[in-house]
């Protein structure tokens, strides 16, 4: 298998610009990001769980009803999508993505990538093999798990997407269909792991530490939604609520969303549940939901 890194890969009307100076602050308007799963990687309602939240999250129309992580932004026409988790294809129905024209991959857990075969009604609907980007690591689990999609010799019939694979390396920018893009690397277990800058917005899914240097690369940015499992700081590999909003704090956006949520966070009571947590929730932090449209 071929791989192509981004430091030297240009496929069709992409341009990749690479290590260049970072145009900070920006002005970006009009793009669009549907929050398509706000879950972790159990969802919520969790298997045989009987609490408030999960009960109340079995009417898929609550705000507590949680699908695995994933956003789909656009912008100018152009569309991105974010992981492909086992809810990915209703995802999309769901909330009437009509088109994706690439895929970016944060890492390689399940929740992030098992959803992959399904690419395959975009790929069909557009006439379009799929060019999809992530770390190296990510691409070669989903060589190994998809073989069948990434070579032409066994791309038979309409029931096989083929897809075209580019590693982001962990030092590179570039622009992608009009959207500047930074990878952000975190520490989220043994796994590598990034979050992404999308021109002044960041998405930050899955983290246990973020290292200066690659939280530097979120400055300037408005909008943030990150990873912020529950209020149990000792968790090994989630950020959680607190540590979150420490985060966003030091990076003074605008608007930050809390996502990869487990079932002891409740959108009925999280301010409620942050006072009694002895955490002071600002105006601008909230949780994020399934099916939530944030355009800026």
């Amino acid at each position: 298998m071929e791989w192509f890194s981004l430091r030297s890969r240009i496929y069709g009307n992409v341009l990749l610009t690479l290590n260049a100076p970072y145009r900070t602050a920006r002005k970006i308007k009009n793009m669009k990001i549907t929050i398509l799963g706000s879950g972790t990687s159990t969802g919520v309602p969790e298997y045989k769980c009987e609490c408030e939240t999960c009960e109340d999250a079995r009417d898929v129309n609550s705000k507590n009803y949680r699908t695995r992580s994933s956003i789909h932004i656009e912008k100018d026409g152009k569309n991105l999508q974010f992981d492909l988790g086992p809810n990915f294809m209703d995802q999309i129905v769901r909330n009437r993505i009509d088109r994706i024209d690439a895929v970016i991959f944060t890492h390689s857990h399940a929740d992030h990538v098992s959803g992959t075969n399904d690419i395959v009604m975009p790929c069909r609907k557009q006439q379009m093999d799929m060019p999809i980007y992530g770390p190296e690591q990510t691409m070669n689990i989903l060589q190994r798990n998809f073989d069948y999609m990434f070579t032409k010799e066994t791309f038979q019939g309409g029931g096989v997407g083929h897809l075209l694979p580019n590693v982001i390396d962990r030092d590179s920018r570039f622009e992608l269909l009009g959207f500047e893009i930074t990878p952000i690397p975190v520490e989220h277990g043994n796994v590598d792991t990034y979050g992404y800058r999308i021109d002044n917005f960041g998405y930050v899914p899955d983290v246990k530490r973020l290292p200066k240097e690659s939280q530097d690369l979120l400055n300037g940015i408005e909008v943030l939604v990150i990873d912020a499992l529950s209020f149990n700081p000792r968790h090994p590999t989630h950020l959680s609520v607190g540590e979150a909003l420490e985060i966003s704090d030091a990076l003074k956006t605008k608007e930050t969303y809390f996502t990869h949520i487990m079932h002891r966070l409740d959108h009925r009571y999280f301010p409620e549940q942050c006072k009694e947590m002895e955490i002071e929730l600002p105006d601008n932090a909230y949780l994020a939901y399934d099916g939530q449209v944030i355009q800026f």
